[in-house]
């Protein structure tokens, strides 16, 4: 078996293992607020502790991204997944909403586990396979989000939260010790010219296929996280004796998709273009995520919730493709680290004009007001990618990798 293969298959099991972690716990936040004392702030807290998470990471995030390009991928994956670990035990160990968010913000600046991890993969396999590979990779992450909230669920409904936090922690203390032990980076960060993260954001700027993919994961990232701090709470709304298991597995339907649709997509953008299909994926995610606001059952709700997912499954595996296909090797890690402070900003901003949103007209209105939005601002981007292949901006190749 090549390196870059077995690397893949430790590095997708690694990203499985993170994200069920993950899972296992974050849809479950706004109950565990409950119990810290979070009262008839819930919402307000909701959207602040979820929104930290992506404030400190907008800063941190491209400077781990430039420390990846010069010190290595492995090393940063390392790193991540050890801050990881220790701040699932912190927030064990939490006794009011305070101390929670500061560990959400610490957990925003100190990890990046999955984006190193796929970084990693782009750039030690092959061109002709990179895109493939980082899809197959992304598609792992998401079956982790399929069986981690069910398996916290269940956790939670047996042992309580802080349990379930605990064994996050040490699940991706483990999968950090796989990484340390079986993979391998034949393909050392080149010397490059060392920029600051302004000139950086210059070199962002002057490349349109790289602006587009960031575009893209914005919005989706804008879609998916904007829903994701009341999504069990609306659930109770809708079913008040649903069990936390049944709130997971619904909060899980977008992962399934993920897993089910993620890879065809991507073949698809590699026959017509990932451009395409993620305005695509976009705007029918948009589409069905303003018709679950109308659902009125949860069985409806969950029908259209998973058809939502199968669309944004597009989105995140294609802005991938483009970077790891269209974006300079040298410039890769730090393209990856940008997009991941991209991913922060939306995070940033959803939560809190979700939250806002609900604290007006009610839960509800979260996913009418995004999905219009964010339809909106498809449309804005889509010819925007136009103009700009017709303007001249850019290399030629690059404008053709547009659209």
């Amino acid at each position: 078996m090549k390196y870059y293969q077995k690397n893949l298959i430790v590095l997708s099991l690694t990203n499985f293992l993170a994200a069920s972690s993950w899972n296992q716990v974050i849809p479950f936040l706004p109950q565990f607020l409950q119990e810290l004392g979070a009262g008839p702030r819930l919402a307000a807290w909701s959207g602040i502790v979820f929104a930290l998470h992506y404030a400190s990471g907008i800063i941190m995030q491209p400077i781990w991204g430039k420390l990846a390009d010069r010190k290595g991928r492995k090393l940063m994956v390392i790193r991540a997944g050890l801050c990881l670990s220790c701040v699932y035990f912190g927030m064990s160990l939490c006794q009011a909403p305070w101390q929670l968010a500061l560990m959400r913000f610490l957990n925003g600046a100190l990890t990046g586990f999955a984006p190193g991890a796929i970084a990693l993969i782009a750039t030690n396999t092959p061109g002709r396979l990179a895109g493939r590979a980082v899809s197959v990779a992304q598609t792992t992450n998401a079956a982790g989000t399929i069986s981690g909230p069910a398996i916290g669920g269940l956790l939670a409904a047996s042992f309580g939260y802080r349990t379930a936090m605990r064994l996050s922690g040490f699940s991706v203390l483990f999968s950090t010790l796989l990484v340390i032990f079986l993979v391998e980076e034949r393909k050392k960060p080149q010397e490059n010219e060392d920029t600051s993260l302004l000139e950086d954001i210059r070199l962002t700027a002057k490349q349109p296929p790289l602006l587009l993919a960031l575009g893209l994961v914005f919005l989706g990232t804008a879609l998916s996280v904007a829903v994701q701090p009341f999504l069990t709470v609306y659930l109770q709304s809708l079913s008040p004796q649903g069990s936390p298991w049944l709130a997971g597995m619904i909060y899980s339907l977008p992962g399934l998709a993920f897993v089910l649709s993620a890879y065809p997509w991507n073949r698809l953008g590699e026959r017509k273009s990932y451009s395409r299909i993620a305005v695509l994926g976009l705007a029918g995610a948009s589409l069905f995520l303003l018709l679950s606001a109308f659902a009125g059952s949860i069985g409806k709700f969950a029908l259209l919730f998973l058809i939502y997912g199968i669309f944004l499954a597009a989105v995140t595996p294609s802005a991938a493709s483009i970077i790891a296909r269209d974006v300079d090797e040298g410039f890769r890690g730090r393209a990856y680290g940008i997009q991941q402070a991209v991913i922060n900003i939306a995070g940033l901003i959803a939560p809190l004009f979700a939250g806002a949103t609900a604290d007006r007209w009610g839960l509800g209105a979260i996913f009418w007001s995004t999905s219009l939005a964010v339809f909106a601002l498809t449309f804005l981007l889509w010819r925007w990618s136009e103009n700009a292949a017709r303007s001249g901006f850019g290399t030629l190749n690059q404008r053709k990798a547009l659209f």
